[in-house]
């Protein structure tokens, strides 16, 4: 039975592998999940049957902290002996791909889910990009969850040419369009969501979900909501997601988060399906992704989006069919776009319609898996 390591760097990244752990499993694979401890990831490797070590991977540069986890990481690989590593950024991926290389172990794969270093600066931009070209280069193919992340880290000269590769239109784990059934598949919990959240029948809710983080926009969310919910006062903002501490958004509005009459904040959620069935439109107004799952999600569920012209955005949007995507950080063309949602139902159900066909079309689950697994069989039978 081959052995394959699976690296992530915290239990919120269970996502990235629900259903694919099982899918690997049940093609004959024994699976070792490395990762941050946290309920997710246990959950998920119990009830898909993979041993889980577990890591505190930190987000900042901890230089003793990290060298004591890659000897861990090291002493893991060699009690193993997988057949296959597959790890993904940022840290955790480049510590599991240098104890892989330490190691001697030949059949590695490095996931690259986006460039943490695109929104740093000076000394502490030059590192991560090195971590990064480092974890590239070592690697012996990259998955590079979008074609448009792919052309920006080549272009960057952190992915070197001919080692990157797609499966299908991009993501890291597709989506189950089973349990993202489309509006109105639940209307009980959609009508326990509004009652909780004190809405009104006449409310319309733009939806954030993610980690609360600079890097995701925030800052710029809350601007551009502030702006618009003077003149539409029934517009309501939903907000679902851990907060970040490492990368904070402003402080007035974390009080406004907590406090602020017209945001209702979810916290981090294990069932989003009411969160995207009372949404009406989905803002991601991020400065850095790789491939955002919750575009997609919003997208299978009939919620038109908003994103950011970026990276891994532009592969999950198309504009004018089931969202929009304006030029980042932009407040002025993000208000434009919004405004132009909001006063437009005939369009938002459009967009929705028209989402969920994408989704259906490019992101399943079963086509982001089945590239895996060829990948890997062709790995093992390479001398």
């Amino acid at each position: 039975m081959p052995k394959i390591l699976l690296g992530v760097s915290s239990s919120f990244c269970a996502n990235f592998l629900r259903g694919q752990v099982a899918f690997l499993v049940q093609h004959g694979f024994e699976v070792i999940i490395v990762s941050g401890p946290g309920e997710e990831i246990s959950m998920l490797c119990k009830k898909e049957n993979a041993r889980l070590f577990t890591v505190n991977f930190t987000k900042r540069i901890t230089p003793l902290t990290d060298f004591f986890q890659l000897l861990r990481i090291i002493r893991l690989i060699r009690r193993e002996r997988p057949d296959i590593i597959n790890a993904g950024n940022p840290k955790s991926g480049f510590l599991i791909m240098l104890a892989g290389y330490i190691t001697g172990h030949k059949k590695r794969v490095f996931t690259l889910h986006g460039l943490l270093s695109d929104t740093k600066k000076g000394l502490i931009r030059r590192l991560i990009t090195t971590t990064e070209k480092i974890a590239c280069g070592i690697a012996g193919k990259v998955i590079v969850v979008s074609a448009t992340l792919q052309t920006h880290a080549e272009k960057r000269k952190i992915l070197p040419l001919g080692k990157g590769m797609v499966i299908g239109k991009g993501s890291a784990n597709g989506i189950d369009l089973h349990l993202f059934p489309g509006k109105n598949t639940d209307p009980a919990g959609n009508a326990a969501l509004k009652e909780r959240l004190g809405l009104e029948k006449d409310n319309m809710v733009m939806g954030f979900l993610g980690r609360l983080s600079k890097d995701k926009g925030i800052d710029m969310l809350f601007e551009v909501f502030n702006v618009l919910e003077k003149a539409y006062p029934s517009l309501r903002l939903v907000i679902a997601g851990p907060i970040v501490e490492e990368n904070p958004f402003s402080e007035h509005l974390l009080h406004q988060l907590y406090h602020g009459n017209k945001v209702m904040y979810l916290g981090k959620l294990y069932d989003v399906i009411p969160f995207y069935s009372i949404t009406d439109i989905l803002v991601l107004p991020s400065l850095r992704e790789g491939f955002p799952n919750v575009l997609i999600e919003a997208a299978a569920m009939e919620v038109p989006v908003v994103a950011s012209d970026i990276p891994g955005c532009k592969d999950a949007v198309q504009p004018g069919i089931n969202g929009e995507l304006f030029e980042k950080g932009n407040v002025a063309a993000l208000t434009t776009l919004l405004e132009k949602l909001i006063t437009n139902g005939e369009l938002r159900v459009q967009y929705g319609r028209n989402g969920r066909k994408f989704a259906r079309d490019h992101f399943s689950n079963e086509t982001i898996w089945t590239g895996q697994l060829q990948l890997y069989k062709s790995m093992l039978n390479a001398v």
